[in-house]
């Protein structure tokens, strides 16, 4: 019976998530490609020896793949906006939280999908940027930059874990401090010209955040389900 219920409910919120998943995944992949493309320019107009010091001893260091900075961020809230935003306004996720199931096993369930999508996006990116960038640069280059990535890829599971909370939230004031919050958590995530490899001491503490924001959704599901103002 449960396992019905759940392939029902992931069925849903595919139906509700396919275009913005699909979409943000074709950016993901043009934006990466784009990069590579105009690194490829680089090293046959001014020659690979060149780009490499660049990238290695300029300052402020040449971040080439800047452009990708906001791409896992807009996976996120392309992901989390079309499946909880038109569902809390159309009130159909009160007949969601109505079903013969815990209303916290149904929100894990939805939260659970969404992470899953985000985080095949988020796969996805990571193998194609490590194949043409290993094609490319040495890999004393390579695991710095990987480094430098990880923070952009982690603020997409910040980002999805507070847009399903602050949709779920019944109470207007408390979604324009939880976004507030958000706004400023992302910021320590979403840094662009530092020197590659720089947050390697802060990647756990940056893990340990998105494990802890990975249960906000649930106190506000339990609140808006208790019609708490």
């Amino acid at each position: 019976m449960m396992k019905r219920y759940f392939l029902h409910l992931f069925y849903k919120e595919w139906l509700k998530t396919r275009w913005a998943f699909l979409g943000t995944l074709l950016l993901g992949t043009a934006t990466i490609l784009y990069i590579f493309i105009a690194v490829e320019n680089k090293i046959t107009l001014t020659g690979a020896k060149t780009i490499l010091l660049r990238i290695l001893y300029d300052e402020p260091p040449v971040i080439y793949y800047a452009s990708f900075l906001y791409i896992p961020l807009l996976t996120a809230l392309a992901i989390g906006i079309a499946q909880y935003v038109p569902e809390v306004i159309q009130k159909r996720i009160r007949l969601t939280l109505h079903l013969p199931v815990k209303n916290n096993i149904l929100i894990s369930g939805m939260a659970g999908f969404g992470l899953i999508l985000l985080t095949l996006s988020n796969l996805l990116y990571i193998g194609l940027f490590l194949y043409y960038n290993i094609r490319l640069f040495p890999e004393e280059l390579t695991k710095p930059v990987m480094i430098s990535l990880t923070p952009w890829l982690l603020s997409s599971y910040i980002a999805y874990n507070f847009i399903a909370m602050i949709a779920m939230e019944p109470n207007k004031w408390r979604k324009v401090i939880y976004s507030v919050i958000a706004y400023y958590i992302l910021q320590l995530f979403l840094v662009g010209n530092e020197p590659h490899g720089a947050f390697r001491e802060s990647l756990p503490i940056m893990t340990l955040m998105v494990l802890l924001s990975s249960g906000l959704v649930l106190y506000s599901s339990q609140r808006f389900y208790k019609g708490e103002k």
